[in-house]
C-alpha cells in the first residue's frame, strides 16, 4: 500500500518518474517514504553508501564538501529534483547534503532504482536525461568559475534563478548569503561589494528579497549581451 502522504501524480510529475509504466511506479511508492526535514539537517555525508534516493518536493538542498577548514557550495538544489542522482550508481556519495529550507523529501530505496533501470524502459531514459543535466549544471559551472569575473558570475545567477523562479523579476534567495557566496565561488564581503555593484544594472536587494529592475541592464552585466551600439 502507497503511503497517504505520498501525491501519486506530484510524483508523476518529477522529470525522473514522468515516464515510468504505472505499475512500477506504484511498486516503488510502495517501499517509498516522505520526510519533513527542519532546516540545517544533513542528509548524507561525502563518501557514504547512498541506501536511498532523496528527491527534493519542496524548499532547497545545499550540495557540498569541505577539506580541513576548507568549505565549498557545488550546488543549490531547488525543488522539484532528485539530489545527485549519479550517487546511486556509483554506490557512494561524492558530495555531502543538507537542507536549507526545510519542506518536504521524497525517500527511495536505492536497490529499487537498481531494478527498476533494468526493467522499465521510461525509467531509464528519464534517468539518463536526468543524469546528463546533472552533468551540464557542473560544467558550467566549472566554466563559469574559470572565465566569468564574480560579479559576472552572480548576474548570471540571478537572471536564471528569477527564470526558474518564473521570470516575474521578483523572488527570495534560496540560502543564506554566505552559501550563496560559497556556490558562485567568492568570500561573503566580495558577495557583498558585487550586490552593490549591480544596483546601477537595475539590482535591488532587502535582505533575501531580490527584485531585477532592468533585466537588459543584467544582461549586459553578465557579458551575456552587449552594450546598444557596442
Amino acid at each position: 500500500m502507497i503511503s497517504r502522504d505520498i501525491n501519486v501524480d506530484r510524483v508523476r510529475s518529477i522529470r525522473l518518474f514522468k515516464h515510468m509504466s504505472e505499475s512500477h511506479l506504484h511498486s516503488m511508492l510502495r517501499s517509498a517514504s516522505v520526510r519533513q526535514v527542519r532546516p540545517r539537517s544533513l542528509l548524507f555525508k561525502e563518501g557514504s553508501r547512498p541506501n536511498v534516493l532523496y528527491t527534493l518536493l519542496a524548499g532547497s538542498v545545499e550540495l557540498f564538501s569541505e577539506y580541513r577548514d576548507k568549505h565549498c557550495t557545488l550546488a543549490i538544489v531547488r525543488s522539484v529534483r532528485p539530489c545527485v542522482l549519479a550517487s546511486i550508481w556509483q554506490d557512494r556519495h561524492r558530495l555531502s547534503a543538507r537542507t536549507l529550507v526545510a519542506r518536504e523529501l521524497l525517500l527511495i530505496p536505492a536497490s529499487n532504482l537498481h531494478k527498476l533501470i533494468e526493467i522499465d524502459r521510461g525509467f531509464a531514459g528519464d534517468a539518463t536525461a536526468q543524469l546528463a543535466e546533472e552533468c551540464d549544471d557542473t560544467l558550467e559551472k566549472l566554466k563559469n568559475g574559470n572565465l566569468r569575473s564574480s560579479t559576472e558570475r552572480l548576474a548570471q545567477w540571478l537572471l536564471r534563478f528569477d527564470q526558474e523562479a518564473g521570470g516575474a523579476g521578483q523572488f527570495m534567495i534560496p540560502c543564506d548569503k554566505r552559501t550563496l557566496a560559497s556556490y558562485l565561488g567568492m568570500a561573503p564581503e566580495h558577495l557583498s561589494r558585487n550586490l552593490a555593484a549591480l544596483a546601477p544594472s537595475g539590482l535591488v536587494v532587502r535582505g533575501r528579497r531580490v527584485a531585477l529592475n532592468n533585466r537588459y541592464a543584467l544582461e549586459i552585466a553578465a557579458g551575456l549581451k552587449l552594450p546598444s551600439g557596442g
